[in-house]
């Protein structure tokens, strides 16, 4: 899906090898401000409907572990459903946004293993349940997560897909970048679980060593159990073939986006362990997976540099809600129209689309929830 997605899978091919380089960012400041207008208002309009939606009792008493509360147990769930309604609508508006305008997966066909290219959301849904405490952050917590890896996966192909087509250079066979990408994202899967495995044997009171050998166990046949059902797919005959030079772009792309984010779950792996075997792995995982194309490093190094800010944005946002005060809520909605300049800027350097044109798309895709509820779903994680 691209920000046009009534585009077939050739015309955005054509679109990715015959791109314009004299394509305006802005075509009419007039219809720009209008769009952005629009977008403004309509993002408003999505963080109210959110909470709305979130001020259903039955799911607020549910997130706050209370059945039926009375007394003065009664006021104080009263204003935890504000504070946390607050955080969540504004938490997944910026994730709409982020969905709604994006440039991901490219034109390529979507395989059956494309959740494994958000690793960090999985390691952050799983640690939150496990520790987080109270347990209402947990959605709102894995939802930023989410989004700042939507941003970070778009900002690393872009980047990738820019800097290959002014280097006028080729790539190798196609199926490389697809059989690179699958790789790394099965070895960090591989990782994850045996991450959960090593926490659930030290949690048992086994010893760190045989909680080590039991991570390296997990982690390794995981990664094979992948691996082997990869087979079929990947050395399957593509009888619908595009454009070659087009077709490694957008592979490169979505490279970019994997390394990116498995770079950043990573980090926080290591970070909470501080074990070289832990971070000898990982390194290993990740240059012996992926090809030596400068480009695409670059670009997941971009790409984690953008989400760096994103992240930041969002926890700035959180801090500064206040249940008592409405107006003062709605103003922090930075993020999510940050992110609505990242997609148009990233549209427009890889397919050539104004910012007027992608703020107008995004916008068309959050009213669709409101009328055709299956089809926003469908164009949002499609």
């Amino acid at each position: 899906m691209v920000a046009h997605s009534s585009l077939t899978r050739e015309e955005q091919f054509n679109l990715l090898s015959h791109y314009n380089n004299n394509a305006s960012l802005v075509e009419d400041s007039l219809k720009l401000f209008s769009s952005g207008s629009g977008l403004a208002v309509s993002t408003v309009i999505s963080y109210g409907f959110w909470y709305s939606l979130c001020r259903s009792p039955e799911l607020v008493s549910a997130l706050a572990g209370r059945s039926d509360p009375s007394g003065t147990e009664q006021n104080e769930l009263q204003k935890f459903k504000s504070l946390f309604c607050y955080q969540l609508a504004a938490v997944i508006t910026s994730t709409e946004v982020a969905l709604a305008g994006r440039v991901s997966a490219w034109p390529l066909a979507l395989d059956w293993w494309q959740p494994l290219r958000f690793p960090g959301t999985a390691y952050v849904g799983y640690k939150t349940y496990t520790t987080c405490n109270p347990p209402f952050l947990i959605p709102v917590v894995t939802a930023a997560y989410f989004t700042h890896e939507v941003v970070v996966r778009t900002v690393a192909g872009t980047y990738a897909i820019q800097a290959l087509r002014q280097q006028d250079r080729g790539t190798s066979q196609p199926l490389d970048y697809v059989r690179s990408e699958y790789t790394l994202l099965s070895s960090m899967a591989g990782l994850m679980v045996g991450v959960v495995v090593y926490d659930a044997m030290l949690a048992g009171g086994f010893t760190t060593a045989q909680a080590i050998g039991a991570y390296l166990i997990s982690s390794e046949l995981t990664k094979r159990i992948f691996t082997r059902s990869s087979f079929s797919t990947l050395n399957s005959d593509d009888t619908d073939r595009i454009e070659a030079g087009a077709e490694d772009l957008a592979e490169a792309g979505a490279i970019a986006g994997s390394l990116a984010a498995a770079i950043a779950a990573a980090i926080m792996m290591s970070a909470e362990r501080s074990n070289l075997i832990f971070e000898g792995i990982t390194l290993v995982t990740l240059v012996s997976a992926v090809p030596i194309v400068p480009e695409v490093c670059v670009g997941a190094f971009v790409g984690l540099l953008a989400g760096t800010q994103i992240i930041g944005l969002m926890m700035l946002q959180h801090s500064q809600l206040d249940p008592k005060h409405l107006l003062k809520n709605i103003a922090p909605l930075g993020p999510a129209l940050a992110i609505a300049a990242i997609n148009g800027f990233s549209n427009h350097r890889v397919y050539g689309y104004s910012l007027e044109e992608s703020f107008t798309e995004t916008v068309r895709k959050q009213w669709k929830k409101f009328h055709a509820p299956l089809d926003y779903l469908y164009t949002l994680f499609n």
